[in-house]
C-alpha cells in the first residue's frame, strides 16, 4: 500500500481572506494515494496545492479534481494552477463535476473573460479529461472508487432561493480509507438517513461548518455544532470542519470548536495533514 496523505490547502467558504491563522483561501483538499492524487474542489488553495506538487520530489503523475457545484470558490483556482502553466509537466489532469458547474467552468474561461483551459492545457499538462458526474453515479477512478451524492445546498433567502446542483463525494481507496467530502451542504431532518449512513461507513468526513450554530444555519450551509454532534454520533469517524464562513473571525471559530469539541472532531486548519495508518485503519492527525 503506498504512502497516503491527506492535506489541507483551502478552508474558507465564500471568498478569500487575509490574516488568518486558521486559513485564507477558498476551498481545497487533497488525498494523495502513491501517484495519484484526488483533489475535493478547487478554490484558490488549489494554487498552493499545485506548486506543492512541482516544490516536491515529484511521484503524481495522475491529478483528478472533484468540483461540488458552480459557485466560483470552488473552482477559481483552477485557471492558476501551476500545471497549465509549465510546459511539457507529464501531468493527467481529470476535472469531474456535475452538469452546471462544468458549464460555469467553461463559460468563465471563454474569451473575453479568459482562455480556455483546453488551450491552456496545450503543450502543458500530458493530457485534460473533463467528465460529467450525476448524483448517486459511480465511477471507477486509479485504485478507487468514487460516489456522488446530492447535497442540499442554494443562493438566496426564501422565497427567492435559487437550489444549485451540487454534490457530495465519497471516494473508497482500495486496501485503503473512505473519505467523505460534503461541503455546502445544510443539513436537515431529510438528509439524516443519508449522512448518517456516510459518516458510518467513511473513516474521514469534511463537513461544512460556516457557521458557528445549527441555529443560523442558512444559504445551504452548516455549522461546527452540527459537525459536533455528528462526530459523537460516529466516534470512530474523524470528523472535518471546514468551509468556516468569511466573515467568522479566529477566535469566534476556535471558540465554537472549544464549546462544541470532542475527540474526533477536526477544526480544519491551513498546512494541516493527516497521515493514514494502515496497520490501525484510521488516520493520524
Amino acid at each position: 500500500m503506498p504512502d497516503i496523505r491527506f492535506q489541507i490547502w483551502g478552508c474558507r467558504g465564500g471568498r478569500n481572506t487575509f490574516g488568518s491563522r486558521i486559513g485564507n483561501l477558498t476551498s481545497c483538499y487533497s488525498l494523495r494515494v502513491g501517484s495519484d492524487l484526488f483533489v475535493f474542489d478547487a478554490g484558490r488553495g488549489l494554487v498552493s496545492l499545485a506548486e506543492a506538487v512541482f516544490a516536491s520530489a515529484g511521484g503524481v503523475s495522475r491529478v483528478h479534481v472533484l468540483v461540488t457545484h458552480a459557485h466560483m470558490d470552488h473552482w477559481e483556482g483552477l485557471k492558476d494552477a501551476s500545471w497549465f502553466w509549465r510546459r511539457q509537466n507529464g501531468i493527467d489532469l481529470t476535472i469531474i463535476g456535475p452538469a452546471e458547474a462544468l458549464d460555469a467552468i467553461r463559460r468563465a474561461h471563454e474569451p473575453p473573460s479568459f482562455v480556455e483551459l483546453e488551450v491552456l492545457g496545450n503543450g502543458t499538462l500530458a493530457k485534460l479529461s473533463i467528465v460529467e458526474i450525476a448524483a448517486n453515479a459511480q465511477m471507477a477512478l486509479p485504485g478507487a472508487t468514487l460516489r456522488a451524492i446530492a447535497l442540499h445546498h442554494y443562493s438566496g433567502a426564501a422565497p427567492n432561493q435559487i437550489p444549485l446542483d451540487t454534490l457530495g463525494y465519497q471516494l473508497v481507496v482500495d486496501g485503503g480509507p473512505t473519505v467523505t467530502y460534503l461541503s455546502d451542504h445544510e443539513p436537515t431532518i431529510a438528509t439524516h438517513a443519508m449522512e448518517s449512513e456516510l459518516f458510518a461507513a467513511s473513516q474521514l468526513v469534511v463537513v461544512d461548518a460556516n457557521y458557528g450554530a445549527i441555529s443560523e444555519h442558512a444559504f445551504g450551509h452548516g455549522s461546527i455544532e452540527n459537525a459536533a454532534v455528528r462526530a459523537r454520533e460516529h466516534p470512530s469517524t474523524f470528523v472535518l470542519a471546514g468551509h468556516h464562513g468569511p466573515l467568522r473571525t479566529d477566535a469566534a471559530i476556535e471558540a465554537a470548536h472549544q464549546r462544541e469539541g470532542c475527540a474526533n472532531l477536526i477544526m480544519a486548519i491551513e498546512g494541516v495533514a493527516l497521515r493514514w495508518d494502515g496497520g490501525a485503519a484510521r488516520f493520524i492527525v
